[in-house]
């Protein structure tokens, strides 16, 4: 457009000028890519050599009028562009920020429950604590028992023991005593015994062959008595040693 301005300006166009815009947009439809100003200077060039009756004075007017042109398209767009890139960074910035937020959220929520766990876990050590520490008192508790028991039997079969031996000891002093009594008894009776016929007597030697004399009625009697008191007081004193 502004080149088409600029061969219009004067009211007529040259054949040159015809040709030369004609060349320069078969070299504009032809380029591949971004077009920068370097490419359109490029293009000039080559549309000028197509077209060398080009007078150099009107060659400078119209690149300089295309350059120009393009040189106001690339500032609009490189504005736009920089105001897309402002726009995008802002967009981008906002993302960021917001995914800052989301983080520190679930960092926060993270931080809190991660609070929330050990204070759980530290309640339950607490109470596992306190009930080892119930648990030991109890039994610490039935071990003093067990042990108070213990010592209470052994002092109750110790007492027993002794109880059982002093008993033991009076009955055989019981029985000791019983005997001696028996047995003084014995000897009371045999001592206030006054037998006849125990006078001393002198009996005169027998000769050598002489016979022995038969026992009257009134030894024998004499003998079986001796022998009846022996069996009572044997049969007495068993008796106190069975009791």
């Amino acid at each position: 457009m502004a080149l088409q301005d600029f061969m219009t300006s004067d009211g007529a166009i040259s054949a040159e000028q015809r040709e030369f815009y004609s060349v320069f947009r078969e070299h504009l439809n032809g380029h591949v890519g971004e077009f920068k100003v370097e490419d359109i200077e490029t293009l000039l060039m080559q549309a000028k050599g197509d077209v060398p009756d080009l007078p150099e004075e009107e060659f400078i007017k119209m690149g300089e009028a295309i350059l120009n042109q393009y040189r106001n398209k690339n500032e609009d767009a490189l504005n736009e562009r920089i105001r897309a890139l402002a726009a995008e960074e802002a967009r981008k910035r906002a993302l960021a920020e917001k995914e800052r937020l989301r983080r520190e959220e679930e960092e926060r929520i993270a931080e809190e429950a991660r609070l929330a766990e050990e204070a759980r876990l530290a309640e339950e050590e607490r109470l596992a604590e306190e009930a080892r520490q119930a648990e030991e008192a109890r039994l610490a508790e039935e071990a003093r028992q067990a042990e108070e028991a213990r010592l209470a039997e052994e002092a109750r079969l110790a007492e027993e023991a002794r109880l059982a031996e002093e008993a033991r000891l009076a009955e055989e002093a019981r029985i000791q005593a019983e005997l001696e009594a028996g047995e003084s008894a014995k000897q009371a009776y045999w001592d206030g015994q006054d037998l006849p016929g125990d006078e001393a007597k002198i009996v005169p030697d027998l000769p050598a062959d002489a016979l022995p004399i038969p026992e009257s009625g009134k030894g024998k009697s004499k003998l079986l008595i001796m022998f009846g008191t022996i069996v009572v007081l044997g049969a007495s004193a068993a008796a106190y040693l069975l009791l």
